[in-house]
């Protein structure tokens, strides 16, 4: 993984402003979380009440994730995500800041569950965001920065809250409601985060996300209810991802525990509300720290193999946590628990990504950060209930200062719960592994094809008109191809690399007015000239399959027949713009151009093509039949209104023909580029 992908990304405008956000949202969070907990027993004071209190209050953050996220995941993909992410943020920061003037659990449970109910909002709202914000080649890292923003800052959160309420201890005056109640300064710093972000959350520019279906148009994509299903199939189906989502609900679980039960371990030992941020810090700077040496270790070893003993160094750094007599030997085995919750969860996230069929990964993914979720919160509901039932510590004769009950022993059932829960992963993990090797791939979702080497790869775009489901067959064929064994890249026209993008702004972005005709056509062989030397070229040169959205047929449609320029032209120009590249198979969904453009345009601003009107886009359709006809043995056309499913299966059959067809593999020309020579290719617009 190369530094070049974090810097494109920090370039990314909309992707800054979503990361930050979510960072200093996140550091609000993890204060607060802990801040609520320490209020609860606040209120009730020292006896077991207040332990069930705090497990009622994470019943509150619990139960929204487990009820609404399906059906908040319904909203989102009809809303506008932006807007969703900005009131959700106004509305948490108005209701955490009345939280430190409650004197009544009640009370604090329902503000409590009013967050989460919201949160249930942001969460996927941001997820479905985000693709839409980078290229496809950078989702992985996209990904990773973001699990490092969200869960990285639990030190910088937990630091902050112990710093916070140490500075009202010394700042309030005696007597006053802060100094009466230091935790409402950590409180009010989590609703402050909460508005800091929204100006960022208002400069987002979050286009349409790919492949994404219009809610009128259910032949496009299955309800959520069925889309649930088929995740849980998926995952059900699929032992090696099955164990990887409980393995890391067990690490998590774990990391709960200490979370939760460190507020009762703390005092305790008398370290107060300061001792148990700083614990709750150095395990979150533990799992930091074992999010970043993941990396170096999987380069030595199977991602896989470093999973489940991730899972039992936590599990062990725990008991030993438990056992110690100060808060100061503690913070050792803390850390240690926090390396080995990082390892097991960016491992496990990794191979995720790797492992499931793209078609479902959102689905799959927000079963995974639910299972987090569950596995944090749960544990933190778990534990006070377990603390208050097995009563509090009670010294031991003859060892001074040491005191033994509840808070101990459920810390040390948690260590061997995970440690079991190892033991169970690394058996499963193995046997899974073992069945791979032995049966071949996993392939849950597809007909089984033979792997076929393939000696100088194989160059498949698809084109057709704005809406058609070019990004979603995308998609699905990338996942397809990839389980089979071949290396796959996929990029778009215009755009693929760090100047076509920039291009592809000036192109399409209604601010920069109108453009000549002919500008607009020698911009489009620009950005392609580049992206074949830059990207398409050296992919095949590599043996890679690449799937483009767009080539130069669009140009020739759009601006050779759409803006009248003349289609030969077009296409001479980017002939020698390409150095005679062409596709080894093209495929067109063909629709419409109304119902396209309607679906295209339906939760998006139109882009200047877009806006062109209706005429521009019916010349480039018969364009693109025009010379489907008059080449059938290198374009498939079909319907882009029949089902999702249906389309795959087609387009699949015909990759997977080429993927087999000797004839297939190209050589190189004297233009240096890797194709046949002699045929006219095809240029592309945006299928954002």
């Amino acid at each position: 993984m190369s530094l070049r992908g974090y810097r494109e990304l920090a370039r990314n405008r909309s992707y800054r402003n979503l990361m930050a956000a979510t960072g200093i949202s996140s550091l609000g969070d993890w204060s607060g979380f802990l801040a609520i907990i320490a209020l609860t027993g606040d209120i009730l004071g020292p006896t077991s009440a207040a332990a069930f209190a705090v497990s009622g209050v994470m019943i509150a953050r619990v139960l929204p994730s487990l009820l609404l996220a399906p059906v908040a995941g319904v909203f989102v993909d009809r809303w506008n995500r932006k807007r969703v992410m900005v009131a959700v943020n106004l509305g948490r920061g108005s209701v955490m800041a009345l939280i430190p003037f409650t004197n009544e659990v009640f009370a604090l449970l329902l503000a409590t569950f009013i967050i989460e109910v919201m949160s249930s909002l942001f969460a996927p709202a941001k997820d479905a965001a985000l693709p839409s914000m980078v290229q496809g080649e950078q989702l992985v890292q996209a990904n990773q920065v973001n699990l490092l923003t969200t869960y990285g800052t639990l030190p910088l959160g937990a630091g902050a809250y112990a710093a916070l309420v140490m500075v009202a201890q010394w700042i309030a005056p005696e007597g006053s409601f802060l100094a009466d109640r230091p935790v409402a300064l950590a409180i009010w710093f989590n609703a402050l985060t909460f508005f800091v972000a929204v100006p960022l959350l208002m400069r987002l520019r979050i286009g349409r996300a790919e492949g994404r279906a219009s809610a009128s148009d259910p032949s496009v994509t299955p309800g959520a209810l069925e889309q649930l299903k088929e995740g849980f199939r998926f995952i059900g189906g699929h032992p090696v991802i099955r164990a990887l989502i409980i393995g890391v609900m067990v690490a998590f679980a774990a990391a709960g525990i200490v979370i939760t039960a460190g507020e009762f371990f703390a005092r305790q030992l008398n370290a107060g509300p300061e001792g148990y941020g700083v614990l709750v810090a150095i395990v979150g700077f533990g799992l930091v720290l074992g999010l970043i040496a993941a990396a170096p270790l999987s380069s030595h070893l199977d991602p896989e193999r470093l999973f489940a003993p991730g899972i039992g160094i936590a599990g062990v750094a725990l008991v030993v946590t438990a056992s110690m007599p100060s808060i100061g030997w503690a913070f050792l085995p803390a850390t240690a628990m926090g390396v080995g919750a990082g390892i097991a969860f960016i491992v496990g996230y990794t191979v995720l990504q790797q492992r499931s069929d793209d078609s479902i990964r959102g689905r799959t993914f927000g079963a995974f950060n639910s299972g987090v979720r569950v596995a944090i919160f749960g544990s933190s509901v778990a534990v006070p209930f377990m603390i208050g039932v097995l009563g509090r510590e009670r010294p031991v004769d003859g060892v001074y200062p040491y005191a033994f009950g509840g808070v101990r022993i459920t810390l040390i059932v948690g260590g061997l719960m995970a440690i079991a829960g190892a033991v169970w992963v690394g058996v499963a993990l193995g046997r899974a592994l073992r069945a791979e090797r032995d049966a071949g791939p996993d392939l849950p979702t597809l007909e089984v094809h033979d792997p076929v080497a393939v000696e100088h790869g194989v160059f498949v775009v698809f084109e057709g008109g704005d809406g058609s489901g070019k990004s979603t067959q995308i998609r699905l064929l990338r996942s397809a191809i990839e389980r089979l064994g071949h290396r796959v890249v996929v990029t778009r026209e215009p755009g693929g690399t760090p100047l076509g993008e920039r291009v592809r702004d000036l192109l399409l972005s209604p601010r920069h007015g109108e453009m000549d005709p002919r500008a607009e056509a020698l911009l489009y062989a620009a950005a392609r000239a580049q992206h074949v030397q830059e990207v398409i070229v050296p992919a095949l040169e590599r043996h890679s399959v690449v799937l483009c959205d767009r080539f130069v047929d669009s140009s020739v449609a759009y601006q050779g027949a759409g803006r009248q320029l003349g289609e030969e032209e077009v296409a001479r120009l980017n002939t020698w713009a390409t150095a005679e590249l062409r596709p080894d198979l093209t495929i067109l969904l063909d629709v419409d151009p109304s119902a396209g453009l309607e679906r295209a345009t339906a939760e998006a601003q139109a882009d200047r093509l877009e806006a062109a009107g209706l005429d521009l886009h019916e010349r480039a359709r018969r364009s693109f039949r025009r010379r489907a006809a008059a080449d059938p043995d290198r374009y498939l056309v079909l319907d882009g209104t029949r089902p999702v499913e249906e389309l795959h299966a087609r387009v699949r059959d015909a990759v997977l023909d080429r993927l087999s067809d000797e004839t297939s593999l190209r050589r190189v020309t004297p233009g240096g580029a890797t194709g046949r020579v002699g045929d006219r290719a095809t240029v592309g617009d945006p299928d954002r």
